[in-house]
């Protein structure tokens, strides 16, 4: 797969996903029990739709696992690892977000307190 941001936004099916990532569905199925960072959504009946993430961090497994010859007990080490980073990375750039609307609500505040006296 040459360009993801064709796939961002979107959810596909196992059977789309495993042609987009080139393999099986049942390799997503194994795939999904041993990588707790793959969540596809499931509807009431089980069916299983993938998210763009879920495709990225796919493509990742299959080039630990095929391209770089990695166990998948080292590809979920160094996914899982890679998520963690991501998680902290969000809370990051959310704790910042915070800070600055909080900064600006005291200015806000500030303000209003000039004003009114």
């Amino acid at each position: 797969m040459s360009d993801l941001k064709s796939y961002q936004n979107s959810f596909y099916t196992i059977s789309k996903t495993a042609e987009i990532i080139g393999v099986k569905s049942h390799v997503l199925r194994f795939w999904e029990k041993k990588f707790s960072s793959i969540n596809p959504k499931k509807s009431l009946s089980g069916r299983r739709y993938y998210s763009s993430e879920d495709i990225e961090i796919l493509l990742m497994i299959k080039k630990l696992l095929y391209e770089k010859g990695f166990t998948i007990k080292g590809a979920v080490s160094i996914i899982d690892k890679k998520s963690q980073q991501n998680i902290k990375n969000t809370a990051y750039s959310v704790n910042i977000k915070l800070t600055k609307s909080i900064n600006l609500i005291q200015q806000g505040l500030n303000l209003i307190k000039k004003n009114i006296n």
